[in-house]
């Protein structure tokens, strides 16, 4: 009988911690994939289209223009669909993509690809030429936007509208340790994303980061980040150390993370995870405080102005904290899926 009492004791005081989730593995074909991209991007963005596909959240709610994937790369993959048959329904199965603050990016696609097909297509198309890399390689040329790409093997596209890029990509192995791998910082906080398998996008610089809290603020309420901070101009005291104490306001709070991220997991609904990695506890436990005051004001004003409709995203919001990580995670099904449609957050960062 003590046995069973112990037992049910330390279940019980499991049950009752909040344990932080298990960031799924990082898949290897994945991890050797990384050394194609910018070594120093600002953002780095997979999707698995795949994986998706098979899902019934995607056969019921999602189409060629996920969260506006073909307008953010422009006519390229329209191009591969009408040439080679590969879309986001069918045949494209990966993309990986990269960007620096100069413009300058690094785009992988995987799938099965026509190469006899878009030959004949891109001959017919004036907007394209085709040069040869060391003799040998065919470059394809899409003139009116200077991209450039070319077949790294058969199932395999790289892609970047910056030459030494494409001469990088061209030259790297498959057990070469370099673009992304090399950035130790940025390598981490990819494999430290909860959702892996679907989709996830991940930065460390501070200034896109806080475009983003920006664009999160801005895009769920009628209130500027400015005037929210004005509201809350009380700021909080941070201690990160002795000789540093300073008052932070939300405007600043952008530089006491060290990563941000966007995960999905897709079966039959989508569930959408925020990872916002802090450079202490205290950092974490303010930002946590700011964005749960945030969110219970949002929560009125959404009740208020029932046209508004995001009051949907907000009551299943999730908020957690774990030591120096702040999670928001939304459940999305068909009651919310338009509402965060809206949501601007992947958009450009203004500048600063």
């Amino acid at each position: 009988m003590k046995r069973f009492t112990w037992l049910v004791t330390i279940l019980f005081m499991i049950s009752g911690c909040n344990f932080k989730p298990e960031a799924e593995p990082l898949p290897l074909s994945v991890n050797a994939t990384l050394n194609l991209l910018q070594e120093n991007p600002q953002f780095v963005m997979y999707l698995n289209f795949k994986s998706m596909r098979r899902t019934e959240f995607w056969k019921k709610n999602i189409s060629d223009s996920l969260f506006n994937v073909e307008k953010t790369f422009g006519s390229l993959l329209n191009t591969f669909k009408m040439a080679t048959g590969a879309s986001l329904s069918e045949g494209l199965d990966e993309l990986y993509y990269s960007n620096s603050w100069f413009g300058e990016n690094a785009i992988v696609m995987k799938g099965v690809f026509d190469k006899s097909k878009l030959n004949e297509y891109l001959m017919t198309d004036s907007l394209f030429s085709i040069a040869k890399y060391a003799g040998t390689i065919p470059i394809y040329i899409k003139n009116d936007i200077g991209l450039y790409f070319f077949f790294k093997d058969d199932f395999t596209l790289c892609a970047s509208n910056y030459l030494k890029q494409l001469d990088i990509m061209n030259e790297t192995k498959d057990t070469s340790q370099s673009g992304l791998l090399t950035n130790q910082k940025l390598y981490d906080a990819v494999r430290n994303i909860i959702y892996k398998e679907d989709l996830w996008m991940v930065s460390t610089e501070k200034i896109f980061i806080r475009g983003i809290f920006q664009n999160f603020v801005e895009t769920t309420s009628s209130v500027k980040l400015e005037d929210y901070d004005s509201l809350n101009s009380e700021g909080k005291v941070l201690n990160d150390s002795a000789a540093d104490n300073e008052k932070l306001s939300i405007i600043n709070l952008y530089k006491k993370f060290s990563s941000v991220s966007f995960s999905a997991k897709m079966t039959k609904d989508l569930k959408f995870l925020v990872q916002c990695e802090c450079i202490n506890e205290e950092s974490a436990k303010y930002f946590r405080s700011i964005l749960n005051g945030f969110i219970t004001v949002s929560k009125f004003s959404s009740a208020r102005n029932k046209e508004s409709g995001s009051s949907n995203i907000f009551e299943k919001l999730k908020l957690d904290r774990y030591d120096n990580s702040v999670f928001i995670e939304l459940n999305v099904d068909d009651s919310n899926l338009q509402e965060l449609r809206k949501t601007n957050l992947m958009s450009e960062p203004k500048s600063y």
